[in-house]
């Protein structure tokens, strides 16, 4: 049985049967051929040449401590159809390997996490395979072209790994049971991560930090602590995904900005083993500016919608927040524009702490607990709607008597309107919630110790207990 590739000089392909060595046909094989893989279990193999692995009957590649079950060092590697098991992490077993095997160590970086998959070239697609239990499943450094596609990444401490790469598409993948993170993408640009589902993974299910271009769109995110979360990353857009039971359905954080964040569905994001009944849909924080937020749902979150400390510029226009404990809350911020919205029946409709904002051009916001009249009958309250809150003089002048179903404003005129209406006079701010210590990742947030308590419209208790750490590889 012969394969070939259309890009390559046509070569006779290796067919390799289960008890076979992998690695000598790899070595034999000339750039283009495909090889043929059938049932078994094997060991770790290195992919040095432009080549087709080809699993039939699921074939097992296992990998041992500090030794990848497979390491792709040749860019226009494709590998189809095969089982990959991976070590977690363990440091004891990392330590006596390396004191075992001094050589093994000669010119290696000790800080390696157990892989699954390294990734030394570029224009890599996995498909239709499985990567279990390892500390990393994928790990790419400065890769570009990478395809991970209806594969599975089960029960890894990070999922993927990127950092420094470019051209990463991710589509129709399951993505589950990772303890940090499910997708952890770091200095990358040109992302794609289109219809998988990424479920239960304990901290961050996508985590797109110090990114650019990417777009996120059309998948499942659920019953992580952190869903989707955007930081220092800026111009990307998320669109169209569904975000329930985590703990922040959506966190854009510490200075990402010009982002279009648009059309998702943001449902019952609330984590009881984290803080009984407390949830937040989509959170702006710290220093995040220019971003639109626009047709999303939120609704069964304790917070819908919120935005604070030091965010400004940022647009919210056309989003549905209903049935929250909270639906909007603006907290220690200026210069957002808030617009054609609808909030409905949440406890609270919407909230200013601390902040001075903007709730309407032409038109403001529809809110269910509005008690003005309309004797003109032009659609829009006689009286203003006062944003409640301590140290708001906000005020809603066009709120709407119905709720808003017409069609949207395109996204340059909504920039115009922010650069027209945007214009209270700036409060410097610069609040760092996640930040690098020795060049590892932090993500801190406040952990209150009960759920916020918003009596009578007051803010929320200051104290906390300590901020929560999570740490990368």
């Amino acid at each position: 049985m012969l394969f070939h590739s259309l890009l390559f000089s046509p070569a006779s392909a290796d067919r390799i049967q289960a008890g076979q060595d992998i690695q000598s046909a790899i070595n034999s094989a000339q750039a283009g051929d495909i090889i043929a893989v059938g049932p078994g279990t094997y060991i770790s193999i290195t992919i040095d040449r432009p080549l087709t692995l080809i699993g039939e009957g699921r074939p097992v590649l296992n990998a041992t401590q500090q030794n990848p079950a497979v390491v792709v060092k040749s860019d226009g590697v494709t590998i189809d159809g095969f089982e990959i098991y991976g070590v977690g992490k363990d440091t004891t077993a990392k330590f006596e390997y390396y004191m075992e095997n001094r050589e093994a160590a000669r010119g290696q970086r000790l800080d390696m996490p157990n892989s699954a998959v390294v990734v030394e070239g570029s224009d890599l697609a996995i498909k239709n395979s499985s990567i279990y239990g390892a500390q990393a499943g994928i790990y790419a450094l400065d890769a570009e072209g990478i395809t991970l596609q209806d594969s599975t990444l089960d029960g890894c401490d990070t999922g993927l790994f990127l950092h420094g790469g470019r051209g990463l598409n991710v589509s129709g993948c399951s993505i589950v049971n990772c303890k940090k993170y499910g997708l952890d993408i770091e200095q990358s640009r040109e992302i794609v991560v289109k219809n998988n589902s990424i479920i239960r993974n304990s901290n961050i299910g996508i985590l797109l930090r110090e990114g650019k271009w990417a777009e996120m769109d059309d998948n499942l995110i659920s019953e992580c602590t952190f869903g989707l979360s955007l930081w220092n990353a800026s111009f990307n857009q998320v669109r169209r995904n569904q975000l329930d039971h985590n703990y922040y359905g959506i966190l854009v954080t510490n200075w990402s900005s010009y982002n279009n964040i648009t059309d998702n569905l943001l449902i019952d994001n609330s984590r009881g083993e984290i803080i009984d009944g407390f949830g937040i849909g989509l959170s702006l924080q710290e220093n995040s500016c220019h971003n639109m937020v626009i047709g999303n749902v939120a609704r069964g979150n304790y917070n819908g919608l919120e935005i604070s400390k030091g965010c400004q510029f940022n647009a919210v226009y056309a989003n549905n927040a209903a049935e929250n404990k909270h639906g909007i809350r603006m907290n220690e911020n200026r210069n957002n524009l808030i617009f054609g919205n609808n909030f409905q029946f949440n406890n609270i409709n919407a909230y200013e702490n601390q902040s001075c904002n903007i709730w309407n051009t032409t038109l403001g916001n529809y809110y269910s607990d509005y008690k003005g009249e309309d004797e003109n009958k032009d659609g829009i309250g006689d009286v203003p709607y006062s944003l409640p809150g301590p140290e708001s003089s906000s005020s809603d002048r066009m709120p709407s008597i119905r709720p808003f179903d017409e069609g949207r404003l395109e996204r340059a005129d909504i920039g115009e309107l922010v650069e027209k209406y945007a214009i209270v006079e700036p409060k410097e701010e610069a609040v760092t919630a996640a930040r690098l210590v020795e060049g590892v990742m932090v993500i801190s947030h406040p952990q209150p110790s009960s759920p916020p308590q918003w009596k009578d419209s007051e803010p929320l208790d200051g104290s906390s207990s300590p901020f929560q750490e999570v740490n990368d590889f």
